[in-house]
């Protein structure tokens, strides 16, 4: 589990919004502003376009921790080091996927926008991107968004009741833009998009392969989580439990199917209810 818990850590470097009031957010009939459609457009290509490093402040359930992240552009693996871990930790290769390339008009079914000009972090001026959900599916945003690459300078996630659940905030951006001189770069894990029944309202699901368990991406383009597949120990009877750390939830659910118990682990920037959608959905994807 702990391979896949530091493996969402870098999915999204995002978090949500305050609830505002109903008359300063975007409308859903796809009239949007086109300075939101341009500022969603441009965080979700920013990884491909961009490279970069930096050291950012995480703040989660009373914990702040100082962490050093660098990411090629293009790539779908990135590395972090907790520059004040209690005890020495070898910097970690992490999986960073893509989610689904949304457009502002799709997102906008699952979020509504506001876009405010945003303070200066790490020394380099930002737009906030406000995403508050539509459903109790997901979880609300705040993010500063780079004027110049789109990349996620600082984000906080919230609860459905405005609680600030989780911070992340660059104090130092190196950021590169992408030499398209380069050498090709190497094959990455395959993403098979999956035709999964009975996933929460925009959710999509991807099997990743090229790791030692099964696993899965699911996410809706901006909230994200991965679902593992393991088999159920003979001690452990079928059941639920759940974990929240900040923003992130880590749900386990064990389940019979045709005979074989299976253990199904959501760990993610996802509400309780989407958490029990998604493993209730997934949990015969194993026997495909």
């Amino acid at each position: 589990m702990t391979q896949s818990r530091h493996a969402f850590i870098s999915i999204v470097f995002c978090a949500v919004a305050v609830m505002l009031p109903a008359s300063v957010w975007a409308q859903t009939d796809c009239d949007l502003d086109p300075a939101i459609v341009d500022a969603v457009d441009q965080m979700q290509r920013s990884h491909q376009e961009f490279s970069y490093s930096g050291t950012f402040l995480k703040e989660s359930s009373g914990s702040r921790n100082f962490i050093e992240k660098s990411h090629r552009a293009g790539d779908e693996r990135g590395q972090l080091d907790y520059v004040n871990a209690s005890e020495t930790e070898e910097p970690q290769a992490v999986w960073a996927p893509r989610g689904p390339r949304m457009s502002a008009c799709e997102l906008g079914k699952l979020y509504a926008f506001h876009l405010e000009r945003g303070p200066k972090v790490a020394g380099r001026d930002s737009v906030l991107l406000h995403l508050r959900p539509r459903d109790g599916l997901r979880l609300g945003y705040r993010l500063a968004l780079d004027d110049a690459s789109g990349l996620i300078l600082k984000s906080e996630s919230f609860s459905d009741d405005g609680t600030l659940l989780e911070r992340h905030e660059y104090a130092s951006l190196t950021v590169t833009p992408k030499d398209e001189n380069s050498e090709a770069e190497g094959p990455t894990l395959l993403m098979q998009h999956l035709d999964i029944v009975g996933l929460p309202f925009g959710y999509k699901a991807s099997l990743a392969r090229g790791f030692e368990e099964k696993a899965l991406f699911v996410s809706d383009g901006i909230a994200a989580a991965t679902v593992v597949f393991e088999p159920l120990p003979d001690d452990l009877l079928p059941g639920e439990g759940a974990v929240r750390h900040g923003a992130t939830l880590t749900y386990s659910r064990g389940s019979v199917v045709s005979g074989t118990g299976v253990l199904v682990t959501v760990i993610g920037e996802v509400p309780l209810p989407a958490a029990r959608l998604i493993a209730e959905a997934v949990r015969v994807v194993p026997g495909r």
